[in-house]
């Protein structure tokens, strides 16, 4: 069976999970951080029973594991944002790149070349995916309500047009609202990139096998997508639609009223991204802010290093 994802991260996670639900070990860390701001080290013993604790439930978690067989090789990834951008164009070219450039801007230089990685990543994938289905191969396909997975859940079914939906044998799995784990922690996912792959086995079981007129309507969904051609596009009560570059400001301009005069953009955009769990990227929260400093609301105060990205930067609220 084919795996489809959308995202690098959740790819990273379901390739640790081929290997059988074993635990493969790993390091644990923790920060403690204090009212000023930085990182406290003090308190040792407090440090460990956190690092054991957390180790203690990362064995439960493990030993309860579903394996989940599957190869590596067959993990497939579309790492594109569709969500955001111009998707005009049938084939991933100039204007996908164009997309993730702007995302990527926010980046240090030696980043910026991920775009490219981004789109070879999903044509190499695209190529192996059709030379699998046309021989028979079934495909799962992990998706969720997140913008960039939802989007890339209907491009794909309709670039699988051409060789036939009644040809084709796809399960999809939907990411549940929460989750209950073996140690009886409930999660809730924002988004396959934020599952732990011992969890991956569990999740497959809310796979479905999908029907042919829903590939349809996905299909035809997507090409009303292209239409439109907003500039973002959003999962609003469970459907897919177009929105306007706007659209997410209503959040980020809540929080940034609790911010001080001063503040730290990298916090702005965390508060965001933990409060509201809108599955949009740190990149666009800070290409929105940046259009607050161009309209006048906000000015820069500090720049950030060359080696950060440009949100670690301190602004300063404008009185109007």
């Amino acid at each position: 069976m084919i795996e489809i994802l959308f995202s690098e991260s959740a790819a990273a996670s379901l390739s640790v999970a081929a290997c059988n639900g074993k635990n493969i070990g790993g390091v644990s860390s923790a920060i403690i951080v204090g009212e000023d701001g930085e990182s406290q080290a003090s308190n040792q013993e407090e440090i460990q029973k956190m690092i054991r604790e957390h180790e203690e439930k990362e064995r439960i978690n493990w030993e309860k594991a579903i394996p989940i067989e599957i190869d590596r090789k067959d993990i497939l990834c579309f790492p594109v944002a569709l969500s955001i951008g111009d998707i005009t164009e049938q084939e991933l070219g100039k204007q996908r790149n164009a997309a993730l450039q702007k995302l990527m801007s926010i980046y240090p230089d030696d980043i910026k070349p991920a775009a490219l990685e981004m789109i070879d990543t999903a044509k190499k994938s695209l190529k192996e995916l059709f030379k699998c289905t046309e021989k028979g191969e079934a495909i799962r396909v992990w998706t969720s309500d997140i913008p960039d997975e939802a989007c890339g859940f209907c491009w794909l079914i309709d670039q699988l047009k051409s060789i036939g939906f009644e040809n084709l044998d796809i399960t999809y799995v939907k990411l549940p609202d929460f989750h209950v784990m073996p140690d009886g922690t409930v999660v809730l996912y924002s988004g396959w990139g934020e599952v732990a792959p011992h969890q991956w086995g569990h999740l497959a079981s809310y796979g479905q096998k999908l029907p042919v007129n829903y590939m349809y309507a996905l299909s035809f969904r997507w090409q009303q997508l292209k239409k439109e051609n907003a500039p973002l596009r959003a999962v609003v009560n469970r459907q897919l639609v177009s929105v306007p570059e706007t659209f997410y400001d209503s959040f980020i301009l809540r929080e940034l009223e609790d911010q001080g005069d001063e503040f730290m953009e990298a916090n702005l955009i965390g508060k965001v991204i933990g409060k509201y769990s809108i599955g949009i990227s740190d990149s666009l929260i800070a290409l929105r802010i940046d259009s607050f400093i161009n309209d006048g609301m906000l000015k820069p105060i500090t720049q950030a290093k060359p080696e950060d990205p440009s949100y670690h930067r301190m602004l300063r609220k404008v009185e109007r």
